[in-house]
């Protein structure tokens, strides 16, 4: 189990753990930073004390964000004067075609054609997406001044562009710097090539060098491809725009680096167990965020054995199949009840009494008791047989006529909910085995009148079909058990 507390900005990410053999813990971390995964900045203590731990690597680097930053360093000199020079420029708007739309680009332009440099000319103040503008500053500033000296100050510039990318904020890990130079260093600065390669080695950037040959004969390309060499980067020779065209696109298409994939490691330890206790919470410390980690015996939190895992799916599976096969029972049971009934109408559903046994019907007639409850008054009427009065009493409302054997008795609906049933609580006090202890309600709201079954024994039916609620239209015959009621609205 893991707990993360003050993570913050997480750079290190726990991907997995095992306990299954605790005290001994092991764990995967994955490690997503900018900066090189530093071992040292790692620590773990349980109960505040330090616990010792090994480390294996297998993946290193950081991890690679969508989309690259590319700067393209061009040489305006008396080196590129002319011809050259607009090979470059053809070239590089060529190329650029092949930038993907979350590419963050720049470029720009030296030279030396008086005794001090003039240092980088750039595009853009800044990395941008909007490589339409770029193009278009690069066919209007990109020009080159005669210098029969030829001063090229080669090493300050490329310098300068890796400085201007670390300062650079909020742009992609995966940068691509691209010089496109004649490969002349001629100036009065103390820049070498080991300055170059050093830096570009502490901060992990490859330096991508393209040569453009200025005459038809070769020359020596100076120290351009030792430089590339050393920092892993590509180095081509180039006379026209449609090779440099080709060496950017090439360099454009590499694969990213190992140094921009995620680095994963494996930690080992072994936790404090003094008490038995088959269990720890031990704290992770990396670059100033904390995680908890709970190990325990029981891997991934259960309590059950590995060895009764395999029974205890069983049991659940055939629990479910029993569960799915009441169920479909209950289904069809009640889809045969609905046939019968409108198969039928007349004829009363089978009696199943479920409070108390069905009494055998005797010749003699049964004294029924109806009893009427409302908030205003409380009727009993006692009958030593089932003789109701012929015409009901008037009634301005909506009024229940309650109908057996021939017998009707009328209510008066005068409350939002009339109960009917065989206990004498209800409204309608109906004491007939067919009849549930509270077997409907009837609702008056915004003068429509309404039926409800309470979950009865034999049912509710609306004009022969058995309902659960159903609006109750004037000319609607509604039977509760073996009673007759009827609805005047």
């Amino acid at each position: 189990m893991l707990n993360v507390g003050n993570v913050g900005a997480q750079d290190l990410m726990i991907t997995s753990i095992d306990s299954s053999a605790f005290p001994e813990v092991k764990f995967q971390i994955v490690y997503k930073g900018k900066k090189k995964f530093d071992k040292s900045e790692l620590s773990l203590t349980q109960d505040s004390r330090p616990l010792a731990f090994t480390i294996n690597e297998s993946a290193p680097g950081s991890a690679p964000e969508k989309g690259r930053a590319i700067f393209l360093l061009i040489e305006a000199s008396g080196n590129t004067f002319g011809k050259p020079l607009i090979e470059m420029r053809e070239g590089v708007i060529s190329a650029m075609d092949n930038l993907e739309p979350e590419d963050l680009f720049n470029a720009a332009t030296f030279g030396s054609y008086e005794v001090d440099s003039v240092g980088l000319v750039k595009m853009a103040d800044h990395f941008s997406a909007s490589h339409g503008q770029i193009r278009e500053s690069i066919i209007s500033k990109m020009r080159a001044f005669e210098d029969t000296a030829l001063r090229s100050d080669l090493y300050k510039n490329i310098l300068e562009s890796i400085n201007y990318f670390n300062a650079e904020k909020g742009i992609p890990q995966h940068r691509i710097l691209i010089v496109l130079s004649a490969a002349r260093n001629n100036s009065k600065s103390p820049q070498t090539s080991s300055s170059v390669i050093g830096t570009a080695k502490e901060f992990g950037m490859p330096v991508h060098s393209i040569t453009v040959l200025s005459s038809d004969s070769a020359y020596s390309a100076g120290r351009m491809d030792l430089i590339s060499r050393k920092t892993k980067g590509k180095y081509f020779t180039c006379k026209s725009q449609i090779e440099i065209a080709n060496a950017i696109t090439d360099i454009l298409n590499l694969p990213v680096p190992e140094s921009m994939k995620d680095a994963t490691y494996e930690v080992s330890l072994t936790a404090f167990n003094e008490l038995q206790l088959n269990t720890a919470k031990i704290e992770l410390n990396f670059r100033g965020t904390r995680q908890i980690i709970t190990a325990s015996t029981f891997s991934g939190g259960s309590l059950i054995p590995e060895d009764y895992r395999k029974y205890m799916w069983i049991s659940i599976g055939i629990l479910g199949l029993i569960v799915i096969i009441m169920i479909l029972i209950n289904v069809f049971s009640r889809r045969k009840l609905r046939f019968s009934s409108k198969e039928n109408d007349l004829t009363a559903p089978e009696i199943i009494e479920d409070e108390a046994p069905i009494i055998e019907e005797k010749p003699q007639v049964p004294t029924i008791r109806v009893q009427q409850k409302s908030s205003y008054k409380k009727q009993e009427t006692e009958v030593s047989s089932p003789v109701f009065p012929n015409e009901p009493p008037k009634s301005n409302g909506p009024v229940v006529l309650v109908s057996l054997n021939g017998r009707t008795q009328t209510y008066p609906l005068i409350k939002e909910e009339t109960f009917i049933g065989r206990h004498d609580s209800n409204d309608i006090h109906v004491p007939e085995q067919t009849v549930t202890g509270r077997h409907a309600v009837i609702r008056l709201k915004l003068g429509k009148v309404s039926i409800e079954d309470l979950g009865s024994t034999n049912g509710t039916f609306v004009n022969g079909e058995r309902i659960r609620s159903k609006e109750i239209m004037p000319s609607d015959r509604i039977r509760v058990g073996q009673i007759e009621i009827t609805v005047k609205v």
